[in-house]
């Protein structure tokens, strides 16, 4: 098996070793040797340049010359000028300059040394290299050719910052321009598919956790079964623990659901032998109708896990359609205002503003009733729950207040888990079960939506609802 210390450790050893072999490649081509020795070479290949490209001139200038043609030869030598970047003199006998210009520093001295040596001479300035040639005609006439040409300092310090960084751009730019962009690239693209090959699987092992956390149990790192380094087995056990945990969830809520079903039969038996056990003993009234109460209490328990348990999995006919959301609210209220007046409650609207969404309203109104009903349950007597929806940018947005105690910081999250109770107040004897809230977490989370819980400084609990206009 080949770890991932040791494909990072390959990687970037190989990648090292290619790059400097690439640089040695570009290293010879351009007859770049060791630092001492790069300039020298530049400058000797400068002037063997400059000298050809005099021999060549002065080649065709003694023809030129020879067939009397002056105009001409002052047109050939700017033509030259103009295709090789180079600087020509035509210096006659008394050292005047036939085309006419003013001469390079020291191009007067070298041209009489070259006529006098009758051989070509060079000199290498500060910031051009210069070179004479001696011409001599059949006639006998002896003339002297000079050429300049720019001198290339790669490490050198230029006067102006324009000259130095001009000189740079023109050293990298005929030794090291296209070699230098390919060497970049290949070391890029290394680099790049190695990153890749590190993080792409990691990305994946992200993603599959965060639909797991949204509920998602079926989610699933992908990987490449090429793979068999740490990464690979990382994502392998993921998805194990992933599919054991998904297993035990099903497991779970198959158990409540069929539970809640084999539980329905024996108390509708019960209810009815409540009812013949009424008609022989009147005596036992008050024990049947704690019976009776608490085989509803039970009765309303299991339809309230089925409901939960057809919510927390996967539904065919969910019902998108538009659905009046201000309309249904105003339903829900006066039933729950109704009930509550008999216990010294109420139910207050404080805004109402008319709202379309989309979903299923089957599901919305068992979430609002169920967060209205919770509010009611818990507060006080002698005072309302407060009900205000008010129409945002993209969503819905239903405030629930209650004049409760409220309930305990470190519980606020929690409330909305199935069967979880708080203590105290909020317990067993209000009347709750403790699916109601998770209910309605599960209808709205269905509808994209939104719901969370806080405390009031003064007293009570808000319950804050957001619903997407098309969910």
């Amino acid at each position: 098996m080949c770890s991932l210390f040791c494909k990072i450790f390959l990687s970037f050893i190989l990648i090292t070793l290619f790059s400097s072999i690439i640089t040695l490649v570009i290293s010879l081509g351009s007859q770049v040797g060791p630092y001492g020795k790069l300039q020298s070479r530049m400058e000797l290949n400068q002037v063997q340049t400059l000298i050809n490209s005099l021999s060549a001139t002065g080649f065709a200038v003694t023809k030129i010359i020879e067939n009397g043609g002056q105009e001409a030869l002052i047109g050939y030598l700017q033509d030259i000028e103009t295709r090789h970047y180079i600087r020509i003199f035509l210096l006659q006998e008394d050292n005047s300059n036939l085309a006419g210009g003013k001469l390079p520093q020291g191009a007067a001295d070298l041209a009489i040394f070259s006529r006098d040596t009758r051989d070509i001479q060079y000199k290498i300035l500060q910031r051009e290299i210069i070179a004479a040639l001696p011409l001599f005609t059949k006639e006998g006439q002896s003339m002297i050719l000079v050429g300049s040409t720019a001198r290339m300092m790669p490490f050198e310090i230029a006067d102006d910052k324009t000259g130095n960084i001009w000189q740079w751009l023109m050293f990298f730019r005929h030794r090291f321009g296209a070699p230098l962009i390919i060497m970049v690239l290949i070391a890029w693209g290394g680099c790049y598919l190695l990153a890749r090959s590190l993080t792409a699987p990691i990305r994946n092992l992200r993603k599959a956790t965060q639909q797991i956390s949204n509920g998602d149990f079926s989610a699933r790192a992908e990987y490449s079964s090429y793979r068999k380094d740490e990464i690979a087995e990382l994502s392998h056990d993921f998805n194990v623990m992933a599919e054991q945990t998904e297993s035990l969830i099903q497991s779970q809520k198959r158990l409540v659901r069929d539970v809640s079903h084999e539980l329905r039969s024996p108390l509708a038996r019960q209810n009815i032998a409540l009812e013949l056990a009424r008609q022989r003993f009147s005596e036992a009234e008050p024990y049947l109708a704690r019976i009776e109460k608490e085989s509803k209490r039970l009765s309303e328990l299991i339809s309230q896990l089925l409901i939960l348990t057809k919510l927390e999995g996967k539904i065919d006919d969910f019902v998108n359609e538009p659905v009046s959301l201000d309309k249904l609210l105003r339903e829900i209220v006066q039933d729950a205002d109704f009930e509550a007046a008999n216990k010294g409650k109420r139910v207050e609207i404080q805004n109402f503003d008319e709202i379309t969404v989309t979903g299923s309203e089957e599901m919305l109104r068992q979430a609002l009733e169920n967060v209205i009903r919770n509010g009611l349950h818990y507060t006080v007597n002698g005072s309302a729950v407060e009900i205000s929806i008010t129409k945002g940018k993209n969503d819905a947005e239903i405030i629930v207040r209650d004049h409760g105690p409220g309930v305990p910081q470190e519980y606020l999250e929690q409330i909305f888990k199935p069967l979880f109770r708080v203590a105290e107040s909020r317990g067993r004897d209000s009347g709750g079960n403790g699916v109601g809230l998770a209910i309605a977490k599960q209808a709205i989370l269905l509808h994209g939506g939104s719901i969370e819980a806080r405390n009031v400084e003064q007293g009570g609990l808000i319950i804050e609802i957001h619903l997407p206009f098309n969910s």
